[in-house]
Order: C-alpha cells, then structure tokens, then sequence
C-alpha cells in the first residue's frame, strides 16, 4: 500500500529506511487486537485477529510489581520465552483474590507478552466481601473498571476482560441477587467501552451456572460475548465438560483453571497431563485450558502446592515439561518463535 502524500513528506528518511520492504508507517505500529466468539453449526470458533485459535493458556501468578520496570520487564521476557517455547499462548491473572494481594498487569506485562505472542486476559477486579447494595462500592467498582478498559483495550496483546473469579463462591448466598445485578452493569459497561474483546466469569466448576443463565434469561440480553471460565481440580472434568451443553448458558467454556495434586512428582505430571487431553476431548464447545499455576512462590499458600516453577522460573518437577510436550503438538499453539 502506498502511503499518503502527506506522510511521505513529513516521515524522516532514516525512519523510512528502517521499514521493511512493503510496509507502512501505519502497519508498523501494533494494531489493537481483536477476538470473537463465533459459531458453525454446532461447534464454537474463538478468533484472534481473523484467525481461529485455541486458548493454550497459563495461570500466571509471579509478583514482579516491586521490581524496577527494566527488571520486571526482563522477568516477564524470561519467563514468556519459557511459556512461547511451550506452546502457551495466553496468560490469565489477577489483581487480587481472596484477599490476596496480586501482580500488577500495566503496559510492562502487555508490551512483553506481545513480544511473544502471548495474550493477556486483563482482571478487573470484583471484592466478594464487600455490599453490592452500596451506592459507593458501585460508584467504585464502575469508576476503576473504566479506567482499566479504557487504558488497556487498545494493546494487541489484550485478548478477554477477566471479570471478577469465584466471588460467588466465597460471597455468602444472600448477597448474590445484588452482585449480580451490578455485575451486569459491570460487563455492560466494559463491553460498551471495548466491543472487540470478550468478557468471562471464571468460576468453581458449575455450582452457580443455573443463577447465572436465570440472570441472563430475566434480563432480556443474553450477551454472547460474555463467557464463562470453569475451575477444576483433582478429578476427571469430563462429567463437567460433558454436562456443559445441558446447563443453559448457550455458549462455549474456557476451562480458566485446572490442577492434580497426585502423591508423588510423577502422578502430579500425569495428573495434569490426563486433564488436558480431556479437556481437549471436547473441542467443539470446550475452547481451551490454563492449569493453575506458574510459580509455587506466588502469593497464595496454596501456590507452593499448585506451582509449576520456583522463584527462577525452574521448573520444580516434570509437570511443565509434559504439558508442552502436547501442547506443542497442537497445530494452534505458540511458536516455533520465540525470540
């Protein structure tokens, strides 16, 4: 494509001889990305910028937030490198949980992902112990979801808004009528602001997915953009998977999470290794998986026993490594490079 008269006359020779042959100032800037949910007959396509893909995905927890940007920026580098190579091709995180103080994803998280091909599902954070009556907890949680959109909704690396992860599930059963109806203000608003990118709910298993489409169903809109992320852990999830279809919600699944404990090192990379072929048993409504966690030196207690990786991104046993091991025969995963 030729570029505009005007442009040619103002773009610095030496800028124009730092762009490949055939692309343009414009092209070489990153684009926003863009990622649907589509449907042929019965069976459900994620798309990433044009092209299906398959959410090879990771629970990414390491706290780099206290780290000058240029050494954050190095462990991200060092550790999507690892995950690229692998054949991962998303991240999935969290700004807090369950009281737990997380990592930051900004522009230093974004910018490194990209890097990679990796993409981001960006948190917006949900509090399940806070009153969803309350005018100014609203006004809140309205003015940060804003903000977060409206900075980020332009990077490529942005594939989903990750809004809020199992608040019903710690939120006492009285309270959940009134989350729920701001959280629909919530992913209306994010949508509003951001059409281009998904909105999921990550949740444990299907407990709450009946209160979920009778929400959708008494609203009027069944929003199908908005997703859900079921969390699994230390059982076969095909009776799950299975019974997905039957539940009503009238969408795909992303399995957001997913973990074997096992009794030794061995039947720990088994364990993980089983859940994800099974996961994969389903692929026509079951758009992919990200096994909890990356590092056993995250924030929570329970990290030390889901980890994957120590503080220096080793890992602590051969779970990783037989993951990628499959993930990397998938014909949509990450790479070959990796930088």
């Amino acid at each position: 494509m030729k570029l505009p008269g005007a442009v040619v006359r103002i773009l610095p020779l030496a800028a124009m001889l730092l762009l490949p042959a055939g692309v343009n100032a414009q092209a070489a800037k990153p684009q926003p990305s863009v990622v649907s949910i589509g449907q042929a007959g019965s069976r459900y396509i994620y798309t990433v910028n044009g092209k299906e893909s398959l959410l090879i995905g990771m629970g990414y927890n390491p706290i780099y937030r206290t780290m000058a940007n240029d050494m954050r920026a190095a462990a991200y580098r060092r550790d999507f490198k690892l995950l690229c190579q692998a054949g991962v091709n998303t991240i999935t995180g969290w700004d807090s949980d369950k009281g737990f103080e997380q990592d930051r994803f900004d522009e230093v998280t974004l910018d490194a992902a990209n890097q990679y091909g990796i993409g981001v599902i960006m948190p917006i954070f949900m509090p399940a112990d806070r009153d969803y009556t309350d005018p100014g907890l609203i006004g809140y949680v309205l003015q940060e979801a804003t903000a977060k959109v409206t900075r980020f909704k332009d990077h490529p690396a942005l594939r989903m808004w990750g809004v809020g992860n199992e608040v019903l599930t710690v939120m006492p059963p009285e309270q959940h009528a009134s989350f729920l109806q701001v959280y629909l203000n919530i992913i209306d608003l994010v949508h509003q602001l951001d059409p281009n990118h998904p909105v999921i709910y990550r949740e444990a298993e299907d407990e709450f997915v009946p209160e979920l489409v009778q929400l959708l169903q008494d609203s009027g809109n069944p929003r199908p953009w908005w997703l859900y992320g079921m969390n699994i852990y230390d059982k076969d999830p095909a009776p799950l998977l299975r019974n997905w279809p039957l539940l009503g919600m009238n969408r795909p699944l992303f399995v957001s999470e997913f973990g074997y404990e096992g009794s030794s090192p061995a039947e720990r990379a088994q364990g993980y290794v089983t859940m994800w072929r099974t996961i994969r048993a389903f692929p026509e409504y079951v758009l992919g998986a990200a096994p909890y966690v990356w590092s056993a030196a995250g924030p929570e207690p329970t990290d030390s026993k889901w980890g994957l990786m120590r503080a220096d991104s080793v890992p602590v046993d051969d779970t990783f490594g037989k993951l990628a091991q499959g993930w990397r025969l998938e014909p949509k995963a990450n790479g070959p490079n990796c930088g």
